[in-house]
């Protein structure tokens, strides 16, 4: 199935106006594996935009958490469906929009992440959303069309 070209999904809603030059999207399956090509394209791109090691670190991780999420969390069928993702380049941030047709679900309406006193009791997973959250400097969730929309807006760094 090509998901490359997907006109039902909607584009995301950025805080400030960004060109259309400075805008990629990546269309994959929600399978665990994808998250290899998003690899690929997102060291590209990155490469191609100049931007800092630290901030490609910083939007890999919230979209490598983001969208694990999305493909273990917002499916009950074991249906292919569409992941987007948009990134664009702002002088000072990346803006990331990750599209699904999944579960409606506001990850920043989760309960706060409790770190472990104790390592060897601390549970395996559940720090995503906290990570999501920790490298943004903002970040909006929206149900629009049934489709999630999630904004994440990453501060560019040396």
């Amino acid at each position: 199935m090509d998901l490359k070209a997907t006109p039902h999904a909607p584009s995301p809603v950025w805080p400030s106006p960004v060109p259309p030059a400075s805008q990629a999207s990546l269309t994959i399956e929600n399978r665990l594996s994808e998250l290899a090509r998003v690899e690929r394209w997102l060291a590209g791109l990155m490469g191609r935009w100049g931007v800092s090691d630290r901030t490609v670190f910083a939007v890999d991780l919230v979209i490598n958490e983001a969208v694990t999420n999305v493909i273990d969390h917002a499916y009950r069928d074991n249906l292919t469906h569409p992941i987007t993702i948009t990134l664009a380049d702002a002088p000072d941030r990346i803006l990331v929009g990750i599209v699904d047709d999944g579960l409606a679900f506001d990850p920043f309406e989760a309960p706060q992440f409790e770190p472990s006193q104790d390592l060897a009791q601390a549970p395996i997973g559940g720090r995503g959303i906290h990570l999501i959250k920790s490298y943004s400097v903002s970040h909006h969730y929206g149900r629009v069309a049934g489709r999630n929309q999630l904004t994440l807006v990453i501060r560019k760094t040396d």
